[in-house]
């Protein structure tokens, strides 16, 4: 792309095209970017409360037509000659009902942000046999940014009062990745880390398992899940997130 790029503005300037291995070329080559929309069908599992009230929720992803309202979700990362790189991710889903009705883990709205941003090195890539499938595994540690917004109304919790609170905090996580290349077309990826260790959460865990084709984009269909212990607070101020995320994840990569 960038070469294109500067022979159209050579054209355009009436000079020569750049040589075939310019420094420049060569430096361009070294980074690649990887960009995946997806969507996350996301369950959800566990026990949430504000201000002493809680509640137990658990929800498949079977069921998101009945309490999911609005999800986006992406993945990027910057590769620098294969060894070093930069990843985020962010995830946004506002979840609920409309009504107040008796068996929905959420009377009312609960929406979360879940960003991670994670640095990683590669320890290099590795044979497998004799069919030329290949591995490379990567060493993570970044952070894992929260929002949790909640509104617990009072017809299901039997308040006087409807309960709003939201709470952003910041995680340490620490991971690893492997990459597995069966051949030219599929590939599989390993992913998994911890975080919290106390810092703001009390626990964080990630992981995920991923299958790959590669044709023109490349097509990626995966499955993770994502745990948060969280609380802080007590009596009125208390706010309490102790829960599990999962579900399969289908995406599209996009490598440049």
């Amino acid at each position: 792309l960038c070469r294109a790029v500067l022979v159209l503005l050579c054209l355009a300037c009436g000079l020569p095209g750049p040589a075939p291995a310019t420094a420049a070329e060569a430096a361009a080559n070294d980074l690649k970017i990887v960009l995946v929309p997806y969507g996350w069908l996301t369950g959800f599992s566990g026990k949430f409360g504000a201000r002493g009230y809680e509640t137990n929720v658990t929800n498949s992803f079977a069921q998101l037509d009945k309490y999911l309202n609005f999800a986006a979700m992406a993945h990027m990362e910057v590769i620098y000659r294969d060894t070093v790189g930069l990843l985020g991710e962010f995830n946004y889903a506002r979840l609920g009902d409309q009504t107040s009705r008796k068996g929905v883990g959420l009377d009312g709205q609960m929406s979360f942000t879940m960003t991670d941003l994670a640095a990683f090195y590669r320890l290099g890539n590795f044979a497998l046999g004799q069919q030329g499938s290949t591995a490379s595994f990567d060493l993570l540690a970044g952070a894992r940014i929260w929002t949790l917004d909640m509104k617990l109304s009072a017809e299901y919790m039997q308040m006087g009062d409807s309960v709003h609170m939201q709470k952003s905090w910041v995680d340490p996580t620490i991971g690893a990745r492997t990459n597995i290349r069966f051949n030219d077309r599929w590939y599989a990826e390993l992913r998994g880390g911890v975080g919290g260790f106390g810092a703001s959460s009390t626990f964080t865990w990630d992981t995920m398992a991923l299958i790959g084709y590669n044709f023109w984009e490349n097509a990626t269909v995966l499955g993770g899940a994502v745990g948060l212990n969280y609380e802080s607070g007590s009596g009125r101020n208390n706010f309490k997130a102790n829960a599990t995320l999962h579900g399969p994840v289908i995406g599209l990569a996009f490598t440049f």
